[in-house]
C-alpha cells in the first residue's frame, strides 16, 4: 500500500461515523425553530389565538405543542454542544419525520384552519413540507459514511424492553387519536378540535416511534443519553401544564400514570448513559 493510500485509510477511519457539517447546519435550523416556537407556544400560549399559524385554545394546547419544541430544543442543543458522532442521536431523525409528515398532514386535511394571509403560516408550511424530504437525505449520507455497529451493550436491556411495549403503546393511541379526532378527542383532559387532536397525536406519535427506535438501534450507554434526557423534559413539562392550566384540565388518571412511566424510564435510561457520556 502506497503512503497516500494509507493516508487516505487513515483520514476515513478518523472520520467515519462523525456529524457531518451538512447535517449540523440542519441541526441548527430545527434548534432555532424549535426554540421559537417552544418559548412562544408554553410561556405565553394565550397569544397562539391570534399570533400563529392557526388559532389555538384554550392555551393549554398551545402550551401542550409548546412543550413539544422546547423538548426539541434541548435534544438539537445537546446534539449541537456534545455530539461528535452520528451513532449518538441517529435514533431520533425517524421520529422528527414522523412528527414533520403527520403535521404536513394535518395541515393539508385542515388547511380551512389556517391564516395563509399570515406570513408565519407559510413558515410553517414550508418547513413540514421540506422536512419530510431532507431528514431521509441527510439519513443517507451519514449512514454511507457510519462507522461499524457495536454489539448491544447487556446494560441497556431493560431499558430497551420497556421502551418497545411502551413506545408500541404510545404509536398505536397516537395513531387512532389521528385517525379518530373526534370520537378519541372528546376524551382528552382538555378540549381538542379536530385538528389540535392531530396535532397531539403527532407528537405522541413522535415519542411512541423514538421509544421503538432506540430499543431496536440504542447500542451503548451514551445513545440512551439524547433521546432520554429529551423524553424526561417532554413528560416533565406535560406534567406540569395541570398546574399551569388547572382550570382547563381535568381527569385524566391513565395519563398521569403514562407520564409518570415515561419520566422513571428517563430516569433510569439516563442513569445508565451519563456514566458513559465520554462517548457522545
Amino acid at each position: 500500500m502506497s503512503t497516500a493510500q494509507m493516508d487516505s485509510t487513515v483520514v476515513n477511519v478518523g472520520v467515519a461515523g462523525r456529524v457531518q457539517p451538512l447535517t449540523r447546519a440542519g441541526i441548527w435550523v430545527l434548534a432555532i425553530l424549535a426554540a421559537a416556537n417552544g418559548l412562544f407556544l408554553y410561556f405565553l400560549p394565550a397569544q397562539a389565538e391570534t399570533h400563529y399559524a392557526w388559532s389555538i385554545k384554550p392555551p393549554v394546547n398551545a402550551a401542550f405543542i409548546g412543550a413539544g419544541f422546547l423538548a426539541g430544543t434541548l435534544a438539537t442543543g445537546l446534539v449541537l454542544a456534545f455530539a461528535t458522532r452520528w451513532r449518538t442521536f441517529s435514533t431520533l431523525p425517524i421520529a422528527l419525520w414522523v412528527l414533520a409528515t403527520s403535521l404536513f398532514t394535518a395541515t393539508l386535511i385542515h388547511n380551512d384552519r389556517f391564516k395563509f394571509d399570515y406570513p408565519p403560516t407559510w413558515v410553517w408550511t414550508f418547513v413540514y413540507a421540506v422536512v419530510p424530504f431532507a431528514v431521509p437525505y441527510l439519513v443517507f449520507r451519514q449512514r454511507a459514511n457510519a462507522d461499524p455497529e457495536p454489539q448491544a451493550d447487556p446494560k441497556l436491556n431493560v431499558v430497551r424492553i420497556a421502551s418497545a411495549i411502551l413506545g408500541a403503546g404510545i404509536l398505536a393511541g397516537a395513531i387512532a387519536l389521528f385517525a379518530a379526532p373526534v370520537d378519541l378527542g372528546k376524551h382528552w383532559l382538555w378540549p381538542l378540535t379536530p385538528l389540535l387532536a392531530r396535532a397531539v397525536a403527532a407528537w405522541y406519535a413522535l415519542f411512541g416511534t423514538m421509544l421503538i427506535s432506540c430499543a431496536i438501534g440504542m447500542r451503548r450507554p451514551a445513545d440512551a443519553i439524547i433521546p432520554y434526557a429529551t423524553l424526561g423534559c417532554w413528560s416533565v413539562l406535560l406534567l406540569l401544564l395541570p398546574v399551569l392550566h388547572d382550570a382547563d384540565v381535568s381527569g385524566g388518571a391513565l395519563w398521569y400514570a403514562l407520564m409518570a412511566a415515561l419520566v422513571g424510564l428517563s430516569a433510569y435510561a439516563l442513569s445508565i448513559g451519563l456514566p458513559d457520556r465520554r462517548n457522545l
